[in-house]
């Protein structure tokens, strides 16, 4: 297996290179030695660079067949040559040495080239104990200085290696995170869907099947009961006017024309508006700074949902909604005059609204008032305790929604034939 360009340092490679360039030429045309010595050297180098692509030069890679190998060529080289490159292809077996077994391993093999380096001087060369001792000092220096720049690079490498695995681990958690929020979305849009199949199966549904057996029965007996089959027909075009207030409202929820670059307080506002012409009485109070509105969207589907049962159930005329701001929590009261929920259990809506305020840090409350009608009640943190100076102060806004004039033939109540007593 061929070695990767980063699993080498190039310098390396170069200064190799390099320097046994270099021993070739000064042995051959420059420095003055026996052809014995000569052929042993110029042996050494072709060796060396035989054992060259074998190294391996990060940390727990190494191959101690080779680096040993290596390392002992370099020695002989030194041995045989007269100059000092061969100390060069030394400190590069000694790096190599400390980049692939570590520091430990480093310090082992500078003590035993000290080590030989003083028997060398001694032994072979009969030189002086201080000569030997400047040649021992110099090996030790060099060393140490290799030493440190390999475990240097080390540290670099391995500092790297982290900062790469902690990017996957990041990106796989971000693909996670995203495939999570994908799953989460296509649920709340599977749930949303099974809620308003329900809702049209339970009112349209409803609605068509009566004005189908209505029609059928008109058509049956027109000749022999004519006024019993226009009282069908009657019948069957005030059931479809019923129907498509349901699908308009239907269509309200599923659209709601607020969350078309609107937001705030503006939102809840024009969803006021949207309830004109249903019978229904809208007065929206807002206590506080409203700018920017904390929790928008979960208000806006808690006032939604809440108007919404208020105009199905409660067969009242009017709703009283106040929302109230503090620096620490946010508070939404809506209040219907219909008949009350009389102790019912919430429906799919209420029950699906309380989860999602719950998410939120906050809670919801129903109760029946002892004036009659209806009450919701949200309470939330507000996710930014500091309240921005150019908003601090009460600010009070009140609107009114009046329910438009029935015209004539078209009902004015609540679309839908009354429901029981209680949320949806």
């Amino acid at each position: 297996m061929n070695v990767s360009p980063v699993d080498r340092p190039r310098p390396i490679g170069l200064l190799f290179w390099g320097c046994a360039g270099s021993a070739a030429v000064m042995q051959t045309l420059i420095w003055p030695v026996p052809a014995a010595a000569r052929l042993t050297v110029a042996g050494v180098l072709v060796l060396l660079a035989l054992v060259w692509p074998t190294l391996r030069w990060r940390r727990g890679a190494g191959r101690w067949p080779a680096t040993t190998a290596f390392l002992l060529l370099t020695v002989l080289a030194g041995v045989f040559d007269g100059s000092n490159v061969s100390l060069f292809l030394l400190l590069i077996a000694l790096t190599n040495v400390t980049l692939a077994f570590g520091p430990r391993a480093g310090a082992l093999t500078t003590a035993g080239l000290v080590a030989a380096q003083c028997a060398g001087q001694l032994l072979l060369r009969h030189q002086t104990l201080t000569w030997a001792a400047y040649e021992m000092f110099a090996v030790a220096l060099y060393g140490v200085f290799v030493m440190t720049l390999a475990t240097a690079v080390n540290e670099a490498r391995d500092a790297r290696d982290r900062v790469g695995r902690l990017h996957d681990e990041l990106d796989r958690a971000h693909r996670e995170l995203r495939r999570y929020a994908q799953h989460a979305h296509d649920l709340a849009v599977a749930e949303e869907r099974v809620r308003m199949a329900r809702e049209l199966h339970d009112s349209v549904g409803h609605h068509l099947t009566v004005v189908k057996v209505g029609l059928e029965n008109a058509e049956r007996w027109r000749d022999r009961e004519p006024d019993a089959a226009w009282q069908d027909v009657h019948q069957a075009k005030t059931l479809t006017g019923d129907a498509l207030q349901e699908i308009r409202r239907v269509i309200r929820a599923l659209r709601p024309s607020q969350l078309d670059g609107c937001r705030g307080s503006d939102a809840l506002r024009d969803l006021a508006r949207s309830f004109q012409g249903t019978g229904l009485r809208v007065d929206l109070t807002i206590d506080g700074p409203e700018h920017p509105l904390p929790h928008d969207t979960l208000l806006f589907r808690a006032l939604q949902e809440s108007l919404t049962n208020a105009l199905r159930h409660s067969g009242g005329t009017r709703v009283t909604v106040h929302l109230r701001l503090t620096p620490d929590t946010v508070h939404l009261t809506v209040t219907d005059d219909g008949h009350g929920a009389a102790g019912a259990p919430h429906g799919f809506g209420l029950t699906s609204l309380t989860a999602r305020v719950h998410d939120a840090g906050g809670t919801l409350t129903t109760t029946d008032p002892a004036t009659g009608g209806f009450r919701v009640r949200i309470d939330l943190p507000s996710p930014d305790p500091a309240v921005p100076a150019a908003h601090a102060g009460p600010a009070t806004l009140t609107e009114a929604v009046t329910p438009e004039p029935s015209r004539a033939g078209a009902p004015a109540g609540p679309a839908g034939p009354a429901g029981p007593a209680g949320p949806a």
